[in-house]
């Protein structure tokens, strides 16, 4: 009788036993374009990373987007929050992801935030919603405005004779901590520098068309600019191309952040590697997935380099479209044997073939 009871309950708990480990499911709501777009590539490229990261850690990523469009991001979060079984990644650009959360009918216990996060207040009255937010993953953007400004300086040969250097300042959309972060990174140099005579600071919105206006008319006001800083790429180019209208390109060191097509053929300085984050988001849900005692909390994180030829091979396959060749198991310590690689970019680029 004690055999039978026995074989009983063993038939029990293999009868509980899963089959197969069930493949996690991951939604993004990605607040760019599908397809690459004159807007810029940034967030095409985000997803195409992440893809990369899921295909490699067996998880089943869904994408949607939002075209730039904060109504329609409103409509896709909603949706997505009644995807119970998901996880759910969102881009907290001008609070417009915490408000949606904030004022849908759906509770969900599984989401995280990517790029641009919610205030410390948003979170509070998240959580007390019932709202189950994982975490966050942002880049230092502080440490982009500060590394951009100081190899740009590095960049002019210093003079005795005459020591200043002027320096103009395109900033982003003040509106997002992106730009307002970046703009103190700037400040937290330039202020202790001896060089370095900032001269304008003036809001371009992260647009390549509005920099080109607003650098034309600053270069015929102040004639013996040497450095101009941008926010982004984009407003780095729009302010070369009319430096070069000028014909004043040779004389002005030019910089931006974020790595994007050809900069390296129309800046002096890029400093980039954020868009790597969201595959670091699907490697910190693979790992939260596998246990929960690997909690994701909330990351700011330093991945900002300046770029140099060494990183080459990773910029090209962002740009190409060839980021299928970094193995993200190699940072996932739930895949990675015996321990997991640092999420960098130097040991990103050592893994592309």
């Amino acid at each position: 009788m004690l055999l039978k009871n026995f074989a009983f309950i063993v038939l029990l708990l293999l009868l509980a036993l899963p089959s197969k480990a069930q493949q996690v499911k991951v939604t993004f709501v990605n607040p760019g374009f599908a397809q690459e777009n004159p807007t810029g590539n940034f967030w095409f490229n985000v997803s195409s990373l992440m893809d990369a990261a899921a295909d490699d850690l067996n998880i089943e990523l869904t994408t949607v987007y939002a075209q730039r469009n904060h109504i329609r991001m409103k409509n896709l979060i909603d949706q997505v929050l009644t995807r119970k079984d998901h996880y759910i990644i969102l881009v907290d650009e001008k609070s417009a992801a915490a408000q949606a959360l904030l004022t849908s009918k759906h509770i969900h216990n599984k989401v995280l935030f990517l790029l641009n996060k919610p205030s410390k207040q948003e979170v509070l009255r998240l959580k007390a919603r019932g709202m189950g937010i994982l975490g966050s993953i942002v880049p230092d953007n502080f440490q982009a405005g500060r590394v951009l400004i100081q190899e740009l300086e590095n960049l002019i040969i210093k003079s005795a004779k005459n020591p200043t250097i002027n320096t103009l300042a395109l900033l982003g959309d003040l509106a997002t901590d992106a730009a307002r972060l970046r703009e103190q990174g700037l400040l937290s140099h330039s202020n202790r520098s001896y060089y370095l005579k900032l001269l304008q600071r003036v809001n371009a919105g992260w647009s390549e068309q509005e920099a080109y206006s607003i650098t034309k008319g600053l270069l015929k006001r102040f004639e013996n600019t040497k450095l101009i800083w941008a926010a982004n790429d984009a407003m780095a180019v729009g302010a070369s191309r009319a430096a070069e209208e000028l014909s004043v390109r040779q004389n002005i060191k030019i910089g931006g952040i974020n790595w994007d097509k050809n900069q390296h053929q129309l800046l002096d300085v890029s400093v980039g590697g954020h868009v790597t984050l969201g595959a670091l988001a699907i490697v910190k849900i693979a790992d939260f997935a596998a246990d929960n005692r690997n909690a994701i909390g909330d990351l700011t994180l330093p991945i900002f380099k300046a770029y140099q030829p060494k990183y080459a091979p990773l910029y090209q396959a962002i740009h190409g479209n060839n980021v299928a060749q970094i193995d993200f198991r190699y940072f996932s310590v739930a895949h990675a044997t015996p321990t997991a690689k640092p999420f960098t970019l130097d040991n990103m680029t050592a893994l592309v073939k």
